[in-house]
């Protein structure tokens, strides 16, 4: 984790055993229970740019968000706003590269707060990739 005075930036990387392409498609699928989007109820996610989306995840209350970029099986970059961002814009990008043992997945999330909501994006976002990691175990 990266921090400055205001905002902190998560990164982190798994590698996943299946091909990139399969990895992207698991993580952009709500019906597979390895992504953020399986975790509650979600409204509008589409695989283009401009899309708005909306994740109703229980007692986590609802994540908003909208795809800037999506390259299948190689790169998807979204918004990601919450009451743990402070209602704050802050940018998702994940990239899908081949790896010798399947897919190197790395996760970049930038313009979070720093406070306890940003700080708690890192065990989140581990959380789902760790989901990811076993879906192909």
């Amino acid at each position: 984790m990266t921090r400055s005075a205001k905002t902190l930036t998560v990164n982190l990387k798994r590698v996943i055993a299946g091909p990139p392409g399969e990895v992207f498609d698991a993580w952009m699928d709500p019906k597979k229970a390895c992504n953020p989007w399986s975790y509650g109820k979600t409204l509008g996610l589409e695989r283009k740019p401009a899309t708005v989306f909306c994740v109703i995840m229980g007692s986590a209350g609802a994540h908003f968000g909208r795809i800037l970029k999506l390259a299948t099986g190689r790169r998807l970059q979204h918004t990601w706003m919450s009451r743990s961002t402070s209602g704050l814009e802050s940018t998702v990008t994940l990239n899908f590269k081949k790896h010798a043992d399947g897919t190197l997945v790395s996760l970049r999330h930038t313009g979070l707060p720093n406070d306890a909501g940003g700080r708690g994006h890192e065990d989140g976002w581990g959380h789902f990739l760790g989901m990811l990691e076993s879906h192909f175990k």
